[in-house]
């Protein structure tokens, strides 16, 4: 689980890179940022093989829960993932 802002953990990545070292393979990364999307992280650890978890999906089922804690009722969460895509599509970087 990487929660470091953007940028922070690109020293890693970049020892990702290097031939033989560890990381990757059958492992899963969560990397919570969303913007810029994929980190530097996140792209390392897929070229290894490993699967990668954007912040965005995470960031989507949180708001999701909280509508639904706070109004009793299901999230729209199809309405809320395009929304999000829009608002992903338009954030800098």
């Amino acid at each position: 689980v990487s929660t470091v802002p953007a940028g922070a953990a690109d020293g890693l990545a970049a020892a990702l890179r290097r031939p033989g070292a560890g990381g990757g393979g059958a492992g899963v990364l969560l990397d919570v940022v969303y913007a810029p999307w994929p980190t530097d992280l996140a792209a390392a650890w897929a070229e290894r093989g490993g699967v990668v978890v954007g912040g965005s999906a995470m960031l989507l089922h949180q708001a999701a829960e909280q509508v639904r804690l706070m109004t009793g009722r299901p999230a729209p969460l199809e309405a809320m993932r395009t929304a999000l895509e829009r608002a992903l599509a338009g954030a800098p970087g």
